[in-house]
């Protein structure tokens, strides 16, 4: 770091409290704050349905059986809350990994390079009634529809598959 680096010190703020300014804040930087709980049900699901933010969040919990239940609750619960949900690691950027999401204030739609294409694509619909024909018949060289669509996909720039 220094005065003219743009290279940041990672800090952990603990404890965070609802009454500082960072307790509702949505973190880009190399901090993390941590904000003390007694109940899951009266302090961490109405801080998360209430917020403003929805992009990640991390469960830490122990791989114990009896930890299971409690996590697929809370699992089934952020599910419509967070665009992105990660089990014992922490909040990460990974578009080019997996699928990358957020709600509400966070983000709009899915971020990845797979759905950057179909995202940015306008869909175009090509239609056809198969009529059950794929070799051609003896009546003037007619082809049955879907042999003709295959001959059409082989040369077609368009109906080449872009994934």
């Amino acid at each position: 770091g220094g005065p003219e680096s743009t290279l940041m010190v990672p800090a952990v703020l603990h404890p965070v409290t609802p009454n500082m300014r960072i307790y509702e804040e949505e973190q880009f930087g190399p901090i993390i704050p941590i904000a003390p709980y007694n109940s899951l049900e009266d302090d961490v699901i109405p801080y998360a349905r209430d917020g403003k933010y929805g992009q990640q969040v991390s469960i830490f919990t122990s791989a114990v059986k009896s930890n299971a239940l409690t996590t697929a609750k809370l699992i089934d619960r952020f599910s419509t809350i967070f665009g992105k949900i990660n089990i014992n690691t922490q909040c990460g950027r990974s578009p080019d990994a997996a699928p990358f999401s957020g709600r509400r204030s966070s983000a709009l739609g899915v971020m990845s390079v797979r759905d950057a294409l179909i995202e940015f694509s306008i869909p175009s619909v090509i239609s056809y009634k198969d009529d059950g024909r794929i070799e051609s018949t003896r009546e003037k060289g007619k082809r049955g529809v879907a042999g003709l669509i295959n001959e059409v996909e082989k040369h077609s720039t368009f109906l080449t598959p872009v994934i």
